[in-house]
């Protein structure tokens, strides 16, 4: 277990609290009260993004004075839904960021919400695949033509001298079983996804092996992103959702299969037809635990360090993306993030949030 467990307290009105939180539905109206609060999103709701959801059917948004609307953007490329002003906050991958900041975009990474590696590619494991030169003449698949995984892919195999489109070609396959399909069918030889899809696939049966390169397995993954105007304006709204973020991914890490039914119950979408709850929840779990060693490593939880970026892994990106092609000049990387949110982000009770994790009752 990641977190340290503490000692149940099983007060009936924190019971009759957590229960009526649990009930409430996934998008409620706007509210006068609350300030609203559009987030990207590039990838559909799943195990995944199970604190997202957590944030929201607990009422941590709420809390915050917030009314968080999500906004899907997985047709558009990662970063264009805030260019564009349809969103205020998104999430993605540090490579779009900073190659908009080389664009002359004034978007900054306020919140470190993947601190590890989730991207890699895949291969069946009876694949001839055995080093990234091998990857030479291979059709990729990936979510979709707009991921950041694209980019990640570019730069991992450009350390073995690989070009994109010249050497090998990206193709958009979705992901679950149409992924699966593209990649047993020979449609595509290898995917570019990230760990819950992939732990999701092996729990269905499916054997793969993965690969990257030694500076991509340096680099910390999605993160939170928003204008410097928006960051400088409405700095209190990124406090809040950063602090309901934290508190969300702590309960998540307590109790995942709270959070999962949760999701399923704030988000019927994310019940896949004709799978039990029981059968969706073993294959979810599996997604979900691959995707909690990355949300908490360095134990944000005890150091207090959720949302927080180390300036080192910043510049370990910048270094990997000019290295790749990603981006034609180098970049300050004090000027492509900011931890002036980081210690409002920590600012709450972590023990009050794990018993309230441990008690949650479905």
């Amino acid at each position: 277990m990641l977190l340290r467990s503490f000692r149940l307290r099983r007060i009936t009105t924190l019971l009759l609290l957590v229960g009526a939180a649990s009930a409430l539905p996934a998008c409620t109206g706007p509210q006068d009260d609350l300030l609203k609060v559009r987030f990207g999103l590039p990838s559909t709701m799943g195990a995944n993004n199970a604190p997202l959801a957590v944030a929201d059917a607990m009422g941590y948004f709420k809390a915050e004075g917030l009314d968080v609307e999500i906004v899907n953007t997985t047709a558009a490329s990662e970063g264009q839904a805030l260019l564009t002003g349809k969103v205020d906050i998104e999430s993605a991958t540090p490579g779009p960021v900073l190659q908009m900041q080389t664009e002359g975009q004034d978007f900054v990474m306020v919140y470190n919400y993947l601190r590890a590696p989730t991207g890699s590619i895949a291969v069946l494991e009876d694949s001839a695949v055995q080093k990234l030169e091998d990857f030479r003449d291979a059709t990729i698949g990936a979510d979709a033509l707009g991921s950041g995984n694209i980019l990640l892919t570019n730069g991992i195999l450009a350390s073995a001298g690989l070009r994109p489109d010249a050497d090998f070609q990206h193709l958009a396959v979705g992901v679950g079983a149409q992924a699966i399909h593209a990649l047993e069918s020979g449609r595509v030889d290898a995917l570019e996804l990230w760990d819950t899809e992939y732990a999701a696939i092996e729990a269905n049966g499916t054997e793969l092996r993965t690969f990257s390169s030694d500076s991509a397995k340096k680099l910390f993954s999605t993160t939170y992103m928003t204008s410097a105007k928006y960051a400088e304006g409405s700095g209190e709204a990124i406090a809040g959702f950063g602090r309901a973020m934290a508190k969300s991914s702590l309960f998540t890490a307590t109790n995942p299969e709270a959070a999962l039914r949760l999701m399923y119950a704030s988000y019927p979408e994310t019940r896949v037809a004709g799978v039990s709850e029981g059968e969706q929840l073993r294959t979810d779990m599996t997604a979900l635990e691959a995707r909690l060693a990355v949300l908490t490593e360095g134990d944000p939880a005890s150091r207090k360090t959720w949302g927080e970026y180390d300036e080192a892994g910043v510049s370990e990106w910048i270094r990997f993306a000019s290295s790749a092609g990603i981006i034609d000049r180098e970049l300050e990387p004090e000027k492509v993030f900011t931890n002036k949110f980081s210690e409002e982000y920590n600012d709450f009770d972590t023990e009050a949030v794990v018993r309230e994790a441990e008690a949650w009752k479905p």
